[in-house]
């Protein structure tokens, strides 16, 4: 019998059929098994963070502060099987932990003795493959828990897993980040706008000589306070690209003022000169729905007007104010109260200076001039009708730096300067 084996070519054109093959195998099993590490490694984080709310139910752990973020170090959670990273022991792994007053948020951020983990605070829902680097420290993570809120929380706890009870981190929380299910709307700027004065412009105040340099606002630096200074999308498909200082907060909202007038015109209150009906005429000129369209800005609707001493009657109690329609409006003006909380100024007490703490009110504001083309930059209206008159309104003057009274018909010098109303989960 004739027996024939490979010749050498054919062994040749073997070899290199199997060369290719594997140069085409061998990435992809080596992606399958990366996705398969990734993949336990999210499941393990999950199963801590599970085993973290049996603690809670159980009554082993006490979170009820709403301006505070806990982190429990993953080695306080016992599993049935060891909790550790396909890729070797964890190390340095925390579960975040907040509370907003009715509900509990679960985050995680950690690494292993390899190197791999997550590097950002991450919403435990939201926490996939993607979110797993490389070349992680202790100490980078250890640096993130020890200075980083959750949402616009002051202060930072860290379970002593030995004693099971909480340690405050000195100093709380020096930045923060995004609380899960928000978008953010508006993060901390990083620049302040300043202004060279020329004499009496720029709400430089009256008096002032030319030359002096005004910064407006201030950085943001931990829990957010009145002033500080903010960029904000106000459209849809835009960027972080609009200034805006932040008024303060009610409930889980908080509001920002914009740094200019809405446009370089004057505007009367209402033109008829009935402060009663509300800003009907100065409202109109608010970017819209349309212009400022961002899903995530609360629109104003329809709300309470209220006076300066917060009631809902003008001329001594003979016109009463009906609810304000902002009919396709992003944005509002600003109130007495937010005056009041921002800085400590009690609309109609006529102090001149009384605005000086809060110069980031005054931004792009100029003396009125008869022959100023530009006369809107004198000041713009507040929210406020006057409680004992039924013709005046209030406005922010910086000439005088103080909020100021006229009539509502006025038009030839104070302009619309809009506010805007974003979940508190909304800043950045």
């Amino acid at each position: 019998m004739n027996k024939k084996g490979f010749t050498l070519v054919e062994l040749l054109a073997i070899i290199v059929i199997l060369g290719i093959l594997m140069f085409i195998a061998i990435p992809a099993v080596i992606k399958n098994i990366t996705d398969s590490r990734k993949s336990v490694y999210v499941d393990t984080a999950k199963k801590i963070v599970v085993g973290a709310r049996s603690k809670f139910i159980d009554g082993k752990l006490q979170m009820t502060d709403p301006k505070a973020t806990y982190y429990i170090p993953h080695d306080y959670i016992t599993m049935e099987n060891e909790a550790r990273s396909p890729y070797g022991d964890l190390t340095e792994s925390y579960i975040g932990v907040v509370f907003d007053g009715m509900t509990y948020k679960y985050y995680w951020i950690g690494t292993d003795d390899a190197g791999q983990g997550v590097a950002q605070i991450t919403p435990i829902e939201e926490l996939d493959d993607d979110d797993i680097v490389s070349d992680l420290t202790d100490n980078y993570i250890t640096s993130i828990i020890e200075t980083t809120g959750i949402g616009n929380r002051s202060k930072i706890y860290i379970l002593d897993t030995e004693t099971e009870t909480w340690n405050e981190v000195v100093g709380g929380a020096t930045k923060n980040v995004t609380e899960s299910g928000g978008v953010m709307v508006c993060k901390p700027a990083t620049t302040l706008h300043t202004a060279t004065c020329a004499l009496e412009s720029s709400g430089c105040g009256i008096g002032v000589g030319n030359g002096k340099t005004i910064t407006y606002g201030t950085l943001v630096n931990g829990t957010p306070k009145p002033g500080d200074a903010y960029d904000c999308k106000v459209k849809e498909n835009g960027g972080f690209t609009e200034r805006f200082y932040y008024l303060g907060s009610e409930g889980a909202t908080v509001s920002l003022i914009y740094y200019k007038n809405v446009d370089n015109q004057a505007h009367a209150y209402r033109s008829n000169g009935n402060n009663w009906y509300g800003p009907d005429n100065a409202y109109q000129y608010l970017p819209s729905t349309s212009v400022w369209d961002n899903k995530e800005l609360i629109a104003p609707g329809t709300r309470q007007i209220l006076t300066e001493a917060g009631g809902k009657t003008t001329g001594k109690g003979s016109h009463t104010i009906d609810p304000f329609n902002y009919t396709d409006r992003a944005a509002r003006l600003i109130t007495a109260k937010e005056i009041k909380s921002a800085c400590g100024v009690n609309v109609g007490s006529f102090v001149e200076g009384e605005l000086n703490n809060c110069k980031w009110l005054l931004e792009n504001i100029e003396l009125y001039t008869a022959q100023s083309s530009n006369a809107s930059a004198s000041g713009y209206w507040t929210e406020v009708p006057r409680s004992s008159d039924s013709g005046g309104a209030f406005f922010i003057s910086g000439g005088y730096r103080e909020v100021s009274l006229t009539g509502a018909s006025e038009s030839y010098w104070l302009g619309v300067r809009a506010v805007i109303t974003i979940k508190e989960t909304g800043l950045g």
